[in-house]
């Protein structure tokens, strides 16, 4: 006998779907998306999410800048039985904080980009980026 079971998660109400533009160039595939984003005083963290429904041949920058030197984001993979995650790498130019994540190669699947900070200090807004490109192709959802 062969059981089936649907593994799901709550949905959190600060879950947003990013919405990516084509910008095609040279033959190669760019798709872009930026938000100007705000994490509220009783907040921790938001979630943008996307779905690569065909890949290959692709990577992906995730970038976000803030005033905050305590805003970060993290690129969630989601995969049956296990999820895999990533870091950012933080840099500072003057007063502006910047934390990156460099993906080579972006496979297909579902993905989460958590934007989170440690406390509930203050108000903080942010710019976020997200770009695909390569040389393959991509149909994201």
């Amino acid at each position: 006998m062969l059981s089936v079971f649907q593994i799901s998660y709550c949905k959190r109400d600060n879950s947003e779907k990013l919405s990516f533009l084509k910008n095609e160039q040279n033959g190669m595939i760019r798709f872009q998306a930026f938000i100007h984003g705000k994490i509220e005083t009783n907040e921790t963290e938001k979630y943008y999410n996307f779905v690569l429904k065909q890949a290959e041949n692709l990577q992906g920058v995730f970038q976000i800048d803030s005033t905050n030197s305590e805003l970060r984001i993290r690129l969630i993979q989601v995969d049956f039985p296990f999820n895999t995650e990533t870091d950012c790498t933080n840099t500072n130019s003057g007063n502006t904080y910047s934390c990156k994540i460099e993906i080579k190669p972006l496979e297909k699947a579902s993905y989460r980009l958590r934007v989170f900070r440690n406390s509930k200090t203050e108000e903080s807004s942010f710019n976020l980026f997200a770009g695909i490109f390569g040389n393959g192709y991509v149909h994201i959802e």
